[in-house]
């Protein structure tokens, strides 16, 4: 198998170099396809049979085995049994250190998915747990009552997670299968599906395409699933001053710039005026700015309807408040049980809350007065794997 946390990098010529623990190793044209090939742990002749498919002759073959070689003498490749749980600490990715401790002291969070495990786990249950990290939920379904739990992790933190579950005697009832759960199959399909996969913008991190695939191919018919829906909603705000200044272009800013620095930087304006800014932020630390009228519900998404793969919908709202409309905050309410909620109102969140909204700011802001009507648009396909915001006014 490969070792995680590699870079790689294709010159012109379509060589290889990839970047391991500060080292550099060459390769030649085969390298990807031999990464590819050793991605999961994978006996040698079933991904020699694998890679052949490609090979144009004798030569192509001999640099194929010479590449092969190489990789497995700088450490690139290695033998299942040396494959060591660890938990490297990285700045990034999602088996950085600081991502998973801020999820773990993220109590409001976890708890709510704990207790919404207990509602829906039931005895004897096959659990399928997409994306487990340290595998605190696949533990929590084990506890429930699961027969066995299949726990899928595509980054290193996956070895971590299978060490977790040794220390807490569940080996037995939990298997980790390392990879992307759309590429993988099960032994047996499962009665529940976990998929705490939910980002700051809740659907980038792919759990509907991903949910969408597991209904398909790895849940039995009618099976539940955590979260079963996410409503996606909308506050219209007036963004504080302070903040914006922080985040966008702003006049004041500029000749603050200027002052210091004896440089004029007036046609970074043009930006703000000709693209919508995005900043990100505890939800908690929004709780008193001004909003203009109720939340807007943007959409409503139910996991187990696998035709929601596009969604464009328009809201007309009434603001019931006069003052400056100068965006939008994103945040998302969770059904993780049949009575259990999770929610990143501002009202609702804290301070260790480990989602962050995110804030469109509007390229030209409306001065609104009590009883002013205007629409919210938003956008997401699976295609392009982002949403969009857009206000008008009527």
């Amino acid at each position: 198998q490969r070792v995680p946390d590699i870079r790689v990098n294709i010159d012109s010529t379509n060589n290889i170099e990839i970047y391991l623990e500060g080292r550099a190793i060459r390769c030649g044209s085969h390298g990807l396809v031999i990464l590819d090939a050793f991605y999961q742990p994978t006996s040698l002749s079933k991904a020699l049979r694998k890679l052949q498919i490609g090979i144009k002759g004798a030569q192509d073959w001999m640099d194929l085995m010479s590449t092969i070689v190489h990789l497995y003498e700088a450490g690139v490749l290695r033998e299942k049994s040396q494959n060591i749980p660890t938990f490297r600490i990285k700045a990034s990715g999602f088996d950085s250190a600081p991502i998973h401790v801020a999820m773990l002291n993220d109590k409001i969070r976890t708890s709510s998915f704990l207790k919404g495990i207990q509602e829906v786990v039931h005895p004897g249950d096959i659990v399928v747990d997409i994306g487990t990290g340290t595998g605190i939920l696949a533990i929590a379904a084990a506890r429930a009552g699961a027969r066995h739990v299949y726990a899928i992790e595509a980054s290193g933190i996956g070895k971590s997670a299978k060490a977790i579950f040794e220390a807490n005697g569940l080996a037995d009832r939990i298997t980790l299968i390392e990879g992307w759960s759309t590429q993988i199959n099960l032994p047996e399909q499962a009665d529940v599906l976990i998929s705490e996969i939910i980002g700051n913008e809740p659907l980038g991190e792919r759990v509907l395409e991903t949910t969408v695939d597991a209904l398909k191919r790895l849940l039995k018919p009618n099976a539940r699933l955590i979260p079963n829906r996410v409503k996606i909603f909308g506050l219209p705000i007036a963004i504080p001053q302070t903040e914006l200044i922080k985040h966008t272009f702003a006049a004041e800013t500029l000749q603050n710039w200027k002052l210091w620095y004896g440089i004029d930087f007036s046609p970074l304006i043009d930006i703000t005026r000709n693209s919508s800014q995005t900043f990100y932020i505890n939800p908690s630390l929004a709780s008193d700015w001004k909003t203009l009228c109720k939340p807007v519900l943007l959409a409503d998404v139910d996991f187990k309807d696998g035709s929601q793969l596009m969604i464009d919908n328009t809201i007309s709202v009434t603001a019931n408040a006069s003052g400056q409309l100068d965006g939008l905050l994103v945040y998302f309410e969770l059904e993780l049980g049949p009575t259990m909620r999770l929610s990143t109102h501002p009202a609702q969140a804290d301070k260790d809350c480990s989602w962050r909204s995110p804030v469109w700011i509007l390229t030209d802001p409306l001065n609104l007065l009590t009883g002013h009507r205007f629409t919210v648009t938003y956008n997401y396909r699976v295609t392009e794997d982002q949403f969009r915001v857009s206000v008008a006014r009527i």
